[in-house]
């Protein structure tokens, strides 16, 4: 009688795990994802660590975000702008758009709520990063 409440309890236990520790961080392939560049560029990602920020430039522009965002290691800056606009890049931030479908899946990947918000990408593989921070809304 006790052995199925076990099981019961273990399988219920496993699947709590499960979902705390894999779904609190997640990953981009950016093979799999098309960005553009600010120049109408496709993005392919060289650098081994972004910085992820998710803003809507109509709300506010991305230079006076980035003043905000803590980078001590100065990494590269990939602008997301959820209003599609296209600016070049320029200072270390990389102004990128794409489809709405894309933007979506990000959006709810990352699980953003409020714009502006930033997070950290680090490349585990290839064109694949993983969110290497919480995501810290601005």
């Amino acid at each position: 009688m006790f052995s199925s409440f076990f099981v019961a309890a273990l399988a219920a236990a496993c699947f709590v795990y499960y979902n705390y520790k894999f779904s609190r961080f997640n990953f981009i392939d950016f093979s799999e994802q098309v960005f553009y560049t600010g120049d109408g560029d496709l993005f392919f990602p060289s650098e081994d660590a972004y910085i992820l920020l998710i803003y809507s430039d109509p709300q506010e522009d991305a230079k006076s975000i980035v003043k905000r965002v803590k980078n001590v290691k100065n990494l590269p800056i990939l602008a997301l702008d959820l209003a599609q606009g296209r600016k070049p890049s320029e200072n270390g931030i990389i102004y990128m758009t794409a489809g709405i479908n894309t933007l979506l899946r990000v959006v709810h990947r990352f699980n953003v709520t409020k714009s502006p918000s930033v997070l950290l990408l680090q490349r585990q593989k290839g064109a694949l990063y993983k969110q290497g921070t919480l995501i810290e809304i601005l």
